[in-house]
């Protein structure tokens, strides 16, 4: 048996989790990505003071920061979510070492699934393959209309182009 002081990282860095994999020869490796992925390409976590995104949502008016989730207000006011995804819709920022790093572990066979809480893509931009992805919360890979029995989904390009025409694009796709 493995003496448990055996199974810790040497560094708690992309080298030390390199290091560990290659010296415990892993051969099924499960990545759970959090905001901090998606914070070293630029892009806000949710509640950093000041700099989160939730801080920087008061041009919406909104009574909570988390209603720009929520459908039952998307129901009744689209606009806000609109404007928030052409701020953060894919493009604008790009994958990280890390993110190369689990597309590493892909090409080298012993990626089993990266979970992700984050929205912005930057593991698919990455190239990892969308089979290996979860992605807890959604993200800019897909988009369907909401209330569709079977649930009808929409054309990822056609919903980008709406959402950048602004209002009278979103408008069209209700």
């Amino acid at each position: 048996q493995e003496d448990p002081r055996e199974c810790m990282l040497s560094s708690f860095d992309i080298d030390g989790i390199a290091q560990y994999v290659i010296d415990h020869k892993c051969q099924r490796v499960i990545v759970l990505c959090g905001a901090g992925l998606s914070t070293a390409a630029g892009i806000p976590d949710f509640r950093t003071p000041g700099s989160g995104l939730y801080d920087n949502l008061q041009r919406y008016n909104l009574s909570r920061p988390e209603l720009i989730f929520d459908l039952n207000f998307f129901r009744q006011q689209p606009g806000a979510f609109y404007h928030l995804c052409k701020e953060l819709w894919p493009g604008r920022y790009q994958p990280t070492m890390a993110h190369f790093f689990i597309r590493l572990l892909h090409d080298k066979g012993v990626l089993s699934r990266c979970y992700t809480q984050n929205i912005d893509s930057l593991e698919r931009l990455a190239g990892i393959p969308p089979e290996k992805i979860v992605a807890a919360h959604g993200n800019f890979d897909s988009a369907h209309v909401i209330d569709t029995d079977p649930e009808q989904e929409v054309d990822i390009l056609e919903l980008k182009a709406a959402i950048e025409a602004g209002e009278a694009g979103w408008q069209a796709l209700r």
